[in-house]
């Protein structure tokens, strides 16, 4: 029989002043963290900030991929990052996105030789291909993999004498692309005959692609087959056309003749797969913005390469147009009128101090047209996009350059070629590492560790190390972000990971603050685990600052990770530590009221999605709820989390059931019980409600 309010859904006894028997006295490390409980129910209304930080940081960081990435390479216009499962095992793994398996089964064109190729590996586990660059390995290597389940790419600095049957996907594909030199010379032919084995034990298959000139072993030699040339690569043309625009605008691109002259040849003179990928892209660009096609086309293609870059960086014609350039090269992606105020800010930088009095604009004189000179001048577009509000999504115009690798080159350019104005780039990057719309923040922070991958020095003495002792929270942020860019640059990994441990070890509540912002060079170099236990190091702490960091950090774990990450049995670990049980209690609620996914067009709380899709973390994050409801300081916060996640399913049948079996769960207890039936009773009341959700809940019984 489930309970209302007036048959047993009674009040329970007030949790604020705790009773001895509770077991959990008042602490003075929970002083000042239990002032956070309204922070966190504000969060458990507006959830989703962790996800949009992670995915505005992947936008930014996918506009600089042509720079120097170790750990990530662009994939369907992605920055995957790669997962190392086991410290033991050196093998990164990322999953490749079903967008771009999509995209490959859609455009891809076949070879010759293609069938030999299935063949092969059908035959044999592991497939060594070889083509020049740009002549569409990854696709080939994604299409001969099309039968198999899960897709991954594998990181190129992966030790395949390592790779264990343990550390892989049963029926799974992987693809390891442009094997290193120093991997290709010290491979052996027993190396693949081992991970042949290792791969038919799980039913699982590797192609391994390379460039001309690397250096084998002849008995590897000899087991490499060569990629094909397709015959016609105009139909490469016609089918990413087709899936980038719709029948009817397609039609009218066929039907401009000067514009398919120009295409057959560019295809004639340069037939490769990327190249008649990149002229259908180019087209399909300028039909939605309805833009002569032949001729932005035409520009576009002749603009490529270094030589015309330069030309057209030092063409620029004064200050504002440069000082646009700067801003859209650091914050490409956000909304045009974002840009161009912040780009005014550091053109009004950049200035002389006395302007010339002809400068001065006469009082009468008319206004001229901005945006489309200088988007022109700039070779920038605007598209269509959308940005995140207190109130939910809007739809605004995003400025990018056409070319998204004038995003690197004049960021370097700038950087290397206007030595009286560095310092002047450095005080704006600081500026928008402060700015109040976070996703310019991110951005500025990811430009930032492109310049200190280059100058790495300079820019960690003169502009990361500050950032890490300042007293503002997001330039910890913007220096973990710099430094993540930095770390994937292999001669810069062991200095920037000692720089983040010896923040860890300083006496400075902002250094560790900043240290524990870093937890993914950690993660980098330990893993997932190692990651986990940095931060728990720095959780035996009173300071609000490091443990903020931590909950920030903590919730992009899991957002990442999901349910492979050991989050809930830490944070049960430290609720056991007197020290650590605020900072695990913060960073639970964190967690629980930020955390969304989308699953078959519903939201849902992410713990929840973990607590259903394992039956131990189902039990850890019940016990980690029946500590919140409980917690003094800060009960309040986490049952209005509660109520955030009931109304949240009530809509949902299949998450409405999956609250229930976690709050069955929760109420193991004649406590928990009472605790969770009296707010369940609450969800029927007020102006919003959750009577389902309620109903459920209630007549749930242990």
């Amino acid at each position: 029989m489930s309970e209302t309010p007036s048959s047993g859904a009674e009040e329970p006894k007030k949790e604020s002043e705790p009773s001895a028997s509770s077991g959990d006295a008042p602490e003075q490390g929970e002083r000042k963290p239990r002032d956070l409980g309204r922070e966190m129910s504000e969060r458990a209304a507006k959830p989703g900030s962790t996800q949009e930080r992670l995915g505005t940081e992947a936008d930014a960081r996918s506009s600089f991929a042509s720079a120097t990435v170790h750990a990530g390479q662009a994939a369907g216009g992605n920055i995957i990052n790669y997962h190392y499962a086991d410290a033991n095992v050196k093998i990164g793994l990322a999953p490749i996105q079903e967008a771009t398996r999509a995209e490959v089964n859609h455009t891809f064109v076949e070879p010759d030789g293609f069938a030999d190729l299935m063949t092969a590996i059908t035959e044999r586990r592991v497939l060594l291909l070889r083509a020049d660059p740009d002549r569409g390995k990854f696709f080939a290597a994604q299409r001969l993999l099309m039968t198999t389940g899960t897709l991954f790419q594998v990181a190129p600095e992966t030790e395949l004498g390592t790779v264990t049957a343990e550390s892989l996907t049963r029926g799974a594909g992987y693809i390891l692309a442009d094997l290193p030199g120093k991997a290709a010379r010290t491979l052996t032919a027993f190396d693949v005959e081992r991970l042949s084995s290792t791969l038919e034990e799980i039913d699982a298959r590797l192609v391994i692609t390379l460039v001309p000139g690397r250096v084998l072993a002849s008995e590897v030699a000899a087991l490499v087959r060569e990629l094909g040339e397709i015959k016609d690569a105009v139909e490469v043309f016609h089918r990413h056309l087709d899936r980038l625009l719709d029948d009817d605008a397609v039609d009218q691109v066929y039907e401009d003749g000067r514009l398919m002259t120009l295409v057959k040849e560019q295809v004639r003179g340069e037939p490769t797969p990327n190249h008649a990928r990149l002229i259908a892209q180019y087209v399909a660009e300028a039909h939605r913005a309805g833009e002569p096609l032949r001729d932005t086309v035409h520009d576009r293609l002749t603009q490529r390469g270094a030589a015309a870059f330069e030309s057209w960086a030092e063409g620029l014609p004064d200050l504002p147009t440069q000082a646009m350039a700067l801003a859209v090269a650091v914050l490409g992606g956000e909304p045009y009128e974002t840009v161009s105020a912040v780009a005014l800010n550091l053109q009004r930088r950049l200035e002389p101090e006395k302007p010339l009095a002809t400068a001065e604009r006469a009082r009468t004189e008319a206004l001229k047209p901005v945006r489309g000179p200088i988007l022109r001048a700039l070779r920038a577009h605007v598209v269509p996009s959308t940005v995140q509000t207190w109130h939910g999504s809007a739809p605004t115009e995003a400025v990018r350059y056409r070319d998204n690798s004038y995003q690197t080159s004049y960021l370097t350019y700038f950087w290397n070629e206007y030595d009286q104005a560095r310092p002047h780039l450095l005080a704006w990057l600081r500026a928008c590492a402060t700015h109040e719309l976070e996703s310019v923040r991110v951005r500025a922070a990811v430009a930032t560790g492109v310049l200190a991958s280059r100058s790495f020095d300079h820019v960690r003495g003169t502009v990361i190390v500050p950032w890490a002792k300042s007293e503002e929270p997001e330039l910890w942020d913007a220096a973990a972000r710099a430094l993540l860019f930095c770390v994937e640059k292999p001669d810069l990994k062991v200095p920037v990971q000692n720089l983040v441990r010896a923040w860890s070890a300083d006496d400075s509540v902002e250094l560790r603050a900043t240290a524990a912002r870093c937890w993914r060079i950690e993660q980098d170099a330990l893993g997932w685990d190692g990651a986990l236990k940095a931060l728990e190091e720095l959780s035996d702490t009173e300071d609000l600052e490091v443990t903020l960091a931590i909950c920030d950090s903590l919730a992009e774990m899991w957002e990442i990770e999901g349910a492979g990450l050991e989050a809930p049995a830490t944070l049960l670990g430290w609720l056991h530590d007197r020290t650590r049980r605020p900072v695990a209690r913060l960073a639970f609620q964190y967690a629980a009221a930020d955390l969304v996914r989308r699953l078959d067009e519903a939201t849902w709380p992410t713990l929840l999605v973990i607590a259903e899709q394992d039956p131990v973390r189902q039990r850890e994050i019940a016990e980690l709820w029946r500590d919140a409801v409980t917690a003094p300081g800060l009960h309040l916060s986490a049952k209005d989390i509660l109520a955030e996640w009931a109304y949240t399913v009530e809509d949902v049948p299949v998450a409405r059931r999956a609250f229930a079996r976690l709050m069955h769960a929760v109420k193991e207890n004649p406590r928990s019980r009472k605790i969770i039936d009296f707010e369940a009773a609450k969800w029927t009341k007020g102006p919003r409600k959750a009577p389902l959700t309620s109903a459920a809940v209630l007549s749930s019984r242990p």
